[in-house]
């Protein structure tokens, strides 16, 4: 699959936010034990097995980059789903993904926040990953990106694999 290329936010995509109101939320002292969201490591071993080249983009500050580089070491991310540490790209504002992802090809895009999807113009495949109600209700409202609650389902729709 020449010409494939995916595009994963982090937080609430590959780390789960349903930590933030435990001791384990990422954003407390304890962030390294913060969970995966179900199914990631797994989906995004398989859309690499597929052909699919893999990047990651986040919007941070400082400190967050920081912990989300540990985090995702300490996690083994990069033997278990094969995404290359040089494919992790960091931006600072939100609508600074959209030339990120022009960059690098990305061709299809996973986030929680529609405010992100909006920005992607160039991205051909965006994909809504279990967002806020909010983010929801608009959804609703009508946008181009497709609403998934699973990374079953995302790898389903990129790649028509089911994930192991």
């Amino acid at each position: 699959m020449p010409g494939k290329i995916l595009g994963v936010d982090v937080g609430g995509v590959i780390i789960d936010r349903q930590n933030d109101k435990t001791d384990t939320s990422f954003f407390g002292p304890n962030y390294l034990q913060t969970s995966a969201c179900e199914g990631v490591f797994e989906c995004l071993r398989s859309a690499h097995q597929a052909g699919f080249e893999i990047h990651v983009v986040s919007k941070c500050g400082p400190n967050t980059q920081r912990k989300t580089l540990e985090w995702l070491q300490h996690h083994d991310f990069y033997r278990r789903t094969g995404v290359a540490p040089a494919r992790v790209h960091f931006c600072r504002t939100r609508p600074q993904k959209a030339p990120i992802c022009k960059q690098q090809g990305i061709t299809h895009f996973v986030d929680d926040r529609l405010d992100v999807l909006d920005h992607l113009v160039d991205v051909g495949h965006l994909f809504l990953f279990q967002p806020n109600s909010e983010d929801e209700a608009r959804w609703r409202r009508g946008h181009r990106a497709r609403l998934v609650s699973r990374w079953s389902q995302v790898l389903e729709e990129i790649a028509g694999v089911h994930c192991r």
